[in-house]
């Protein structure tokens, strides 16, 4: 059975000074899913964000809420859908109220002891629980960004849309809230959109990636294809290192974990130097035309070695 269409963009266009920043966009996002949007800076990728969130206006095509289309943000007074809501770069907190009045705000209609209940779990997910009482202008850069995941996830929206929100968290914390969000989603069947420039965050959080490259969708894909079939090197190296060698004139690729070690007929190569990372060992060699190549293994390899790589793409 398919999942329900949650949210979908309609040939989306959007101009800047008369240039299309990006042309005839279209997508649906379905309950429990996770897509993520990727591509360089200056692509459109926040602008996308405020226009599904009904905070910015297109010049040319909808989007649709479970199949209907959503207001023009110039025809409401204030902007925005309450079963979307967008975390971005401006956090848009109520900066001369305290953490907790930032919260309680946003459960209007609430039996006090559910909102009690459900402010003392978001704020110790968040880790701003002794800050409760604070004004929220005196937090950090990283507690306000903290503060406005809670204040979106608190309000169980049907589409979450996050704008690279865990660039000031630290490792820990981010795997509790990352781990909080995708566990949330999944209870009340909603969805999520997250904007990054890293591959490998858009992999670890995604069903489908959308790649915007140009002004235009240049690919809507899984994490699978893009890591393992990327359709050109710019492309590659959005999702991780990617090796390359020239081989009769062609620029042939290969992942450093897609290869199998021979004993004859393969890639001769000689190590340079190893380094180990915990999950696995770093191996950078040399092959006879003195190119670095990066190999993945579960132990430091051999001084010399011989392999096939299983090559994907070519430039």
């Amino acid at each position: 059975m398919t999942a329900e269409i949650l949210l979908e963009a309609r040939e989306l266009t959007f101009f800047i000074n008369q240039k299309a920043l990006f042309s005839e966009l279209s997508f649906k996002l379905h309950a429990g899913e996770c897509i993520a949007i990727l591509g360089r800076s200056g692509v459109g990728k926040s602008t996308l964000l405020k226009i599904l969130a009904g905070h910015l206006n297109v010049d040319k095509g909808e989007v649709f809420f479970r199949c209907e289309a959503l207001v023009d943000p110039r025809m409401q007074l204030i902007r925005g859908h309450r079963e979307i809501q967008l975390v971005n770069q401006d956090f848009g907190l109520d900066l001369f109220h305290n953490v907790e009045e930032n919260l309680r705000i946003k459960l209007p209609g609430y039996v006090e002891q559910v909102k009690t209940d459900l402010i003392h779990e978001i704020l110790d997910v968040v880790e701003l629980a002794h800050h409760a009482m604070q004004q929220v202008r005196l937090l950090s850069g990283g507690e306000q960004q903290r503060l406005a995941l809670a204040r979106a996830l608190i309000q169980e929206p049907d589409v979450l849309l996050l704008d690279e929100p865990f660039v000031h968290l630290d490792s820990g914390l981010r795997f509790q809230i990352e781990q909080f969000i995708q566990r949330k989603i999944k209870d009340w069947n909603g969805a999520v959109i997250l904007v990054t420039h890293d591959g490998r965050e858009a992999m670890t959080w995604a069903d489908k990636i959308l790649y915007l490259s140009d002004g235009e969708l240049s690919r809507f894909d899984t994490p699978e294809n893009f890591y393992h079939h990327p359709r050109n090197l710019k492309e590659a190296m959005h999702f991780g290192h990617i090796n390359t060698v020239e081989i009769g004139g062609d620029l042939k690729m290969f992942r450093p974990n897609s290869f199998e070690i021979v004993k004859k007929n393969g890639m001769e190569l000689e190590k340079s130097h190893s380094k180990f990372l915990g999950t696995h060992v770093e191996n950078w060699m040399r092959n006879k035309a003195n190119e670095y190549i990066l190999l993945y293994s579960q132990q430091e390899l051999p001084n010399i070695i011989r392999i096939h790589p299983h090559y994907v793409g070519e430039k």
